[in-house]
């Protein structure tokens, strides 16, 4: 008989501590379960997981490919709130237990063409990371290999770039708001804007995405420090650009007597209102409103 089960998703253990591996907390309806990897849930026909990692993604495609649904929590702070509402102290069980009340419209449901591209941002991203790495050992030891190696992991780089774009570009919703987001920005074929694109949580307010990238100031640090390279990145290729071909003018309004740093941190509060506002024109094509 298919089951339905609610899973607090443990979070990844840490490089140090590989010998340790944790487990998910599951519900399902009665009592609460751990389970080593999702995929023992042979019997389910619905899985509702509160967050995600990389280190899951096969699991959840193969669990896809198996006819099962996959439903993702739009936003913990539900279950914070939950928390909160009942007075319960945070433990996986508690919250594998909360996630069956939260009804089925705060949570998004998965496709393995969601997970494929989440997949080649996940690589474009380690890439990104060892090429970094690879760079600055090249500059130490010049007479060695790295120089070599570099150019090889700039070319996977490059080849998981345009993979990304081109997922984008077959997505009817991702696609309109990158190609309004880039001829705005000044740009082509950015892979900056297409992960941003499909990251962000373009339905929140303004002021919540500013609290998840990091830009508004504050003494707390945390905030999505991938997404915030990502978008940090672009402001710079964007100000590099300007600054070599006079490109993107419009975007530099204002900005004559500040210096680099301070541009790039306005750039970057730019591109994020840029971005909610093109995600913005979509929802009224799609009510017809265009």
């Amino acid at each position: 008989m298919a089951r339905v089960y609610y899973v607090d998703v443990a979070v990844p253990a840490d490089r140090k501590k590989r010998r340790k591996h944790k487990t998910h907390a599951v519900f399902d309806g009665g009592r609460v379960f751990r389970v080593r990897r999702l995929t023992e849930l042979d019997d389910a026909s619905e899985i509702y997981i509160d967050a995600m990692f990389p280190q899951i993604y096969e699991e959840l495609m193969e669990l896809i490919r198996r006819s099962v649904k996959i439903f993702l929590l739009k936003s913990t702070r539900l279950l914070k709130r939950l928390r909160e509402e009942n007075g319960v102290e945070k433990s996986d069980e508690v919250d594998a237990r909360l996630l069956s009340t939260i009804p089925r419209n705060h949570f998004k449901q998965l496709t393995l063409k969601d997970l494929k591209l989440l997949q080649l941002i996940n690589m474009y991203e380690r890439y990104t990371g060892w090429k970094s790495l690879i760079r600055r050992w090249a500059s130490a030891y010049p007479d060695s290999p790295f120089k070599e190696y570099a150019k090889e992991i700039c070319s996977m780089q490059d080849c998981y770039s345009r993979r990304i774009i081109k997922e984008i570009a077959k997505d009817e919703d991702y696609v309109v708001i990158y190609r309004m987001v880039c001829e705005e920005l000044g740009v082509r074929d950015s892979v900056e804007v297409a992960i941003l694109v499909a990251r962000l949580p373009l339905n929140w307010k303004l002021r919540r995405l500013k609290g998840l990238l990091g830009p508004t100031p504050h003494k707390s640090k945390n905030y999505h420090h991938r997404l915030r390279r990502h978008l940090s990145n672009l402001a710079t290729a964007i100000y590099i650009h300007n600054k070599r071909h006079g490109i993107g003018a419009k975007l530099f309004e204002n900005m004559n007597h500040m210096s680099r740093d301070n541009i790039i941190y306005a750039l970057q509060l730019r591109i994020l209102k840029i971005l909610k506002r093109a995600w913005q024109q979509r929802q009224h094509m799609l009510v017809g409103g265009q």
